[in-house]
């Protein structure tokens, strides 16, 4: 009897031996407070970071680099990997082998105190699962963990989405407020020529109050493009996981903006993104997961069976048991999950459908935009040559003495007015590519440093 517990007693002594500990991480709101405002692209982590991906620190801050800076400072890619180590965990989880129980029933026998009232005794319990089950939850479990690595991928795109989009808003901003501050000083010079005019009698009040006028909003148009460049400038910080404040004194690269690509042969683009895009990937996974979950249910149906060898010490003599139990299913082989299984699987099957299809009404809406932008541009940047040459012209004729300067500054004005349109117009095509990046996953903007 000693012998038996002695063993016993090691035996659950050696499997505590193994037992993770828990171990406190709190967290503390001030601290991190004060960590997120102190960010800045100088910080020596973020270098060994960004050496570690390959970018030298020369380099300007371009759309390469930002998106590197994105993915160390803000917290979608680092959720998006603990999803993944959870699944990961679950797959552990699934194919751990289920524990052995152990069982002490000591009685004692009142009325028979020789040669030992006592019987005591461990009872090892097994539990034999069903292979096919098994090997289905875990080819399950396993299906899951894909669906969220396909997950990362889809973080790590959002990441540059936001940050591109972030850039493509400061770079339009920048030539806006260029464009704007420009036709302010050509409204400017022509307010103060007609006033001259209306001094020396050329011209009426109402012809004075007008140039007035449009120099005024020429002015407040300049000061409205020079507040969305401040708040495109926040909007890239924000994209970046950075204060605002993080951005000052930093030479941020929009080149990536300046020549992109342009979408070739699509349909080879649209097959690819809907089969390899992450979203579908990952739906697809979440399918054969319901799948093997299904195997799993109907594979349940035929459950384990239980095996306890055990020792008793009874009175006086040794024992040997062999317990064997096995359930028997004869008031119900398991129907209710195998329908919930059935349901989930079907329903996963119209998800992947579902995924594809957006992918393909994402494609499909972002390239019809993009085509008519760049139809719209075309017409937009034959205008505005129209305007440069007239603008040429206007210049020639005034050196040369045949017109004044109030007609030279209005054919300026027009050839501004004209460019204004044009880079509209050049906004929306980028725009529509980065839409059109989205759908299909595929780079048309290049890294720009």
């Amino acid at each position: 009897m000693k012998r038996g517990s002695r063993i016993a007693g090691l035996a659950a002594l050696a499997a505590l031996s193994g037992c993770a500990r828990y171990h406190a991480r709190p967290i503390d709101a001030g601290r991190s407070a004060a960590r997120l405002t102190a960010r800045r692209l100088d910080d020596p982590r973020l270098d060994k970071f960004l050496a570690a991906m390959g970018r030298k620190p020369e380099q300007r801050w371009g759309l390469g680099a930002l998106t590197l800076v994105a993915v160390y400072e803000r917290p979608d890619l680092a959720i998006a990997r603990a999803n993944f180590s959870v699944a990961r965990g679950l797959v552990a989880s699934a194919s751990a082998l289920p524990n052995p129980v152990l069982s002490l029933q000591p009685t004692y026998n009142a009325t028979n105190g020789n040669p030992s009232p006592l019987k005591i005794g461990p009872l090892v319990s097994f539990l034999i699962d069903n292979f096919g089950a098994r090997q289905a939850g875990i080819a399950a479990a396993r299906e899951r963990a894909a669906a969220a690595r396909q997950a990362i991928a889809t973080a790590s795109w959002a990441e540059r989405a936001r940050v591109r989009d972030a850039l493509l808003a400061l770079w339009s901003a920048r030539r806006g407020a260029a464009l704007a501050q420009r036709n302010a000083a050509l409204a400017e010079a022509a307010e103060r020529t007609i006033d001259q005019r209306y001094r020396a009698g050329m011209v009426s009040s109402v012809a004075r109050n007008q140039a007035a006028l449009a120099a005024e909003q020429a002015e407040f148009a300049a000061a409205e493009a020079g507040r969305r460049k401040s708040v495109a400038r926040a909007g890239l910080a924000a994209a970046l996981g950075l204060p605002d404040a993080a951005l000052d004194g930093v030479s941020i690269s929009t080149a990536a903006f300046d020549a992109p690509g342009a979408p070739g042969e699509m349909a080879g683009l649209v097959r690819t993104a809907l089969v390899a895009r992450p979203s579908v990937r990952a739906a697809l996974a979440r399918y054969q997961a319901d799948q093997e979950d299904l195997r799993q249910a109907i594979d349940a149906q035929f459950p384990g069976v239980t095996i306890g060898p055990g020792y008793h010490y009874d009175q006086g003599d040794n024992k040997f048991l062999l317990a064997i139990s096995l359930p028997l299913p004869v008031l119900n082989q398991n129907q209710g999950p195998i329908a919930v299984a059935r349901a989930k699987r079907r329903r996963a099957a119209a998800q992947f459908q579902a995924a594809q299809l957006h992918v393909l009404d994402q494609v499909g809406r972002a390239e019809r935009n993009y085509r008519a932008s760049v139809t719209a541009k075309a017409e937009a940047d034959r205008i505005a040559a129209r305007a440069r040459v007239q603008a040429r012209a206007a210049r020639a004729a005034y050196r040369a003495g045949a017109t004044g300067r109030v007609r030279l500054l209005g054919a300026e004005q027009a050839d501004i007015l004209a460019r204004q349109n044009a880079l509209a117009a050049e906004i929306q095509v980028r725009t529509a590519l980065g839409q059109l990046e989205d759908g299909l996953h595929h780079r048309f903007f290049g890294s720009g440093a």
